[in-house]
């Protein structure tokens, strides 16, 4: 890892500078803390037509680190979203580069997993990166959840910059200098061991905020009002996001039936009362699986749900999708349609993960690389041969599954949906501010 890593890789099968393909440009996920661009292969989808562009963008808190000196120094007063700042000028970059590599920067889809595709609700919010893409992807993952501010600290949350105060202090130590000149003195080596040592330091929503110029608003307000970038967007989560997760939580709260309750009462307290109505079990083993649909919900589907409702502001469509296929990895049938699971398709990397392929694996990726370039060149994941995917919209409800029983469904998960917005709603409600500046 290093902090100067500011790079990026190009595929391309164009003959000529003249070709003008579409282009697709991939932000890796990794909890805004992981990854890299170098790790996904652009074999598969510029054999689609498409160039591809991988980014790499500063991670954990070289990334996403907000402070009141570091704020002072900006000519806007902000600081907080480097990280995000580093993949607008990626886009940038695309901008000024891509047709010496045959691509056409007319016609930019942006796309991302998990991490990833929070990235990419970020960028539809961020005022400073309109007009620098066309279409949007989203896998897994959107920013619609009750953010934390930066100077503002809210019933839910502390702030930004107070939490940057509290970094610079345990990386100076107790006798050392904790202002930003001190920290500037630190290695990248000991920012990132005491990054790692206090979980609040990489606490996932304490990364990207609202820091009041990339973001200027909670990204729900920005789309609510319809001032996000008017551009198509293909959105949706996977089946069993959850499962993979279990395992991190149950020390935190206990297994089975009681670590679910605890799980519940921490995660939806608004609707504590009305859980056991759409999260019901029988026994342990149930709770677990009951436990995992929960994370997912919260985490995935009613993100990328909120997504497609909001783009019915503006006059761009969006399509719906939802992931069922169970990769034949290693105890698949534990896993299922694991987080991060549909990535392999898309990128044709079949063994991903360690899996084990088989020729059904092979034609759903097909499928789905085709999916996600017709959308890329088009901003209408429909054509020749592909099934018939509706927009989605409030009243329809619509979605594409993909995998098991690929087809036209609706009314994904509808009960639960509805729980966990009305949960968020009270918590925006009782959310105001309780000190600081806006």
């Amino acid at each position: 890892m290093d902090e100067d890593c500011l790079t990026l890789n190009v595929w391309s099968r164009a003959d000529t500078a003249s070709q003008n393909l579409p282009v697709m440009v991939w932000v890796h996920g990794g909890a805004l803390v992981t990854g890299s661009g170098s790790e996904y292969t652009g074999e598969l989808l510029t054999a689609k037509g498409v160039v591809l562009v991988t980014i790499n963008y500063r991670l954990g808190r070289f990334g996403f680190h907000a402070h009141p000196e570091l704020s002072q120094e900006n000519t806007s007063g902000v600081s907080g979203n480097q990280g995000l700042r580093d993949q607008i000028f990626a886009l940038e970059w695309v901008q000024k580069n891509i047709a010496k590599f045959g691509g056409d920067p007319n016609n930019v889809t942006i796309f991302g997993e998990s991490a990833g595709s929070l990235s990419m609700s970020l960028l539809q919010a961020s005022p400073l990166a309109k007009g620098l893409f066309h279409r949007v992807i989203g896998q897994s993952g959107g920013a619609f959840q009750p953010m934390w501010y930066r100077d503002r600290e809210t019933t839910y949350s502390g702030s930004a910059e107070a939490l940057g105060l509290e970094f610079g202090q345990a990386l100076a130590g107790a006798e050392g200098d904790a202002s930003l000149a001190g920290q500037r003195e630190r290695s990248q080596e000991q920012v990132l061991e005491v990054f790692t040592k206090n979980p609040s330091f990489s606490n996932y929503d304490s990364l990207a905020i609202v820091d009041g110029e990339v973001i200027p608003d909670e990204v729900s307000s920005i789309f609510a009002a319809g001032q996000q970038a008017d551009v198509p967007v293909m959105i949706g989560s996977n089946a069993d996001e959850g499962t993979t997760f279990l395992e991190f939580f149950t020390p935190l709260f206990g297994e089975g039936a009681d670590g679910f309750r605890a799980y519940a009462a921490a995660t939806l307290p608004e609707v504590a009362d009305q859980v056991d109505q759409h999260y019901s079990f029988a026994g342990d083993a149930e709770a677990e699986a009951v436990w995992a649909d929960m994370f997912s919900d919260v985490l995935f589907a009613h993100p990328m749900r909120t997504w497609a409702r909001s783009m019915e502001n503006v006059e761009s469509d969006a399509y719906l999708y939802w992931f069922t296929w169970a990769p034949p990895v290693e105890n698949s049938e534990k896993y299922g349609a694991f987080h991060a699971g549909e990535i392999g398709y898309v990128f044709g990397d079949l063994e991903l993960f360690g899996a084990k392929p088989v020729e059904a694996d092979g034609e759903l990726s097909e499928l789905m690389a085709s999916i996600w370039t017709q959308f890329a060149k088009t901003g209408n994941p429909n054509g020749p041969g592909l099934p018939q995917w509706p927009e989605y919209s409030a009243d329809t409800e619509a979605y594409m599954e993909l995998g098991v029983a690929t087809g036209s469904k609706a009314e994904l998960r509808i009960g639960k949906m509805d729980l966990i917005e009305r949960a968020w709603e009270k918590r925006r409600a009782a959310g105001a501010s309780v000190g600081g500046g806006q």
